[in-house]
């Protein structure tokens, strides 16, 4: 089986793609949404630091309030069609005829940045609506984020990939 060369644009928006795979990966896993000098909360578990033994100790969360669940499944979601556009980006490199594929790769990509958005948009507005103070954010929130702007960068760059190959 042959592998073909994409256009760079194609090549730069699979590299944004990956990235942002780990990204949210990281992400899901951690505990790093909300931090504080006596934890972390992520959004499927959380550690509470114990200082008279200096350990962590984490649980995952057993009863989580609606916006948390809906963060929890925009978070899988996200994860899902980032997964799906970083495969079939990477379809590029067996095929020669690509213009089947940039269609759903290009939305897929689109579909993954609104749900990264509402999903960080749910959690920044509920969680500062319950804490009477503006909560400390962490890595995991950051991460989010930033796999967001990648999907953004990749959907665009998909885009220009698929143009200029007319």
């Amino acid at each position: 089986m042959p592998i073909y060369k994409p256009k760079v644009p194609v090549m730069a928006a699979i590299a944004c793609s990956g990235v942002a795979l780990i990204f949210q990966l990281v992400a899901v896993a951690g505990t790093g949404w909300i931090t504080s000098s006596g934890g972390d909360m992520g959004l499927f578990r959380f550690c509470v630091y114990t200082p008279p033994f200096n350990i962590y100790v984490c649980a995952r969360f057993t009863d989580a309030t609606d916006y948390w669940l809906a963060c929890q499944v925009f978070s899988l979601l996200g994860e899902g069609t980032i997964f799906a556009s970083f495969v079939i980006g990477v379809l590029h490199l067996f095929r020669e005829d690509t213009t089947r594929l940039t269609v759903p790769v290009t939305a897929l990509s689109a579909v993954s940045v609104a749900i990264l958005v509402v999903e960080v948009g749910v959690f920044a507005g509920k969680t500062s609506a319950v804490y009477a103070i503006t909560p400390t954010y962490g890595y995991g929130f950051y991460l989010s984020i930033a796999a967001a702007v990648l999907s953004l960068v990749s959907t665009i760059l998909h885009a220009v990939g698929r143009f200029a190959s007319q």
